[in-house]
């Protein structure tokens, strides 16, 4: 099951499943007219019950949020999805958020505190994040792995058919400059590879894992 299925990663997760030989549901919240597709349920995540998960092995949570009227989905929506999921062998993956990386190792400091990373705009999308985070560490009858994008995450990007694993902590640039990262840059389609490796392997139970894939090709842009 894919939440989120007519987001640009949504689509994309779903068509590599599909290429891949699984079988697959989609869920959205709205119909969009040129989207329309056969495996799609239009329903809201928060009105999903046990029996829309029947037969369900694993979900991605890849619905995004972007408003303050819209962002609580990102807590709110998984608590719910969690709610339905204890003591089930279903594996959840949500896509998580960069923000929420530890940047020391004592785990004292996140991403989200450095303001050229994270401006104050931002904050509060931050913050869902990082609340829904919390909910999952709190479950410890629940399959669940948080997939964090690391920090210059690119739509458009090609596949490149490779990325790397890493775990919570991200190492920002000295400069605390984005500019001047490294090793923070993965396209949609590497990612959306490494979330189905990661099904297919039942990989990283109750983990937070980044994956990236090399360096941002232009370090001035963000995602």
């Amino acid at each position: 099951m894919v939440i989120g299925a007519y987001g640009r990663l949504g689509r994309l997760v779903m068509r590599v499943a599909l290429k891949r030989g699984h079988q697959v549901i989609g869920i959205a919240h709205r119909q969009h007219a040129n989207l329309a597709r056969p495996q799609v349920i239009i329903k809201d995540m928060l009105d999903l019950t046990r029996a829309d998960l029947a037969g369900v092995d694993a979900i991605v949570d890849a619905v995004g949020a972007w408003t303050p009227a819209t962002e609580r989905v990102h807590y709110a929506g998984l608590a719910h999805i969690v709610s339905l999921l204890h003591g089930s062998p279903i594996h959840y993956l949500k896509v998580g958020a960069a923000s929420t990386l530890f940047i020391n190792h004592a785990h004292t400091h996140v991403l989200q505190e450095l303001p050229l990373y994270y401006p104050d705009y931002m904050q509060d999308l931050c913050a869902a994040h990082a609340e829904g985070l919390a909910v999952l560490q709190g479950c410890t009858d629940v399959n669940w792995t948080y997939v964090t994008p690391t920090y210059n995450f690119d739509p458009a990007g090609h596949s490149t058919g490779t990325y790397h694993v890493a775990g919570e902590e991200f190492h920002p640039a000295p400069s605390k400059n984005p500019d001047d990262g490294q090793q923070d840059y993965i396209t949609y389609a590497d990612y959306a590879k490494g979330v189905l490796d990661i099904i297919e392997n039942n990989l990283y139970p109750r983990q937070q894992i980044t994956l990236f894939s090399g360096n941002n090709p232009q370090p001035k842009q963000r995602y």
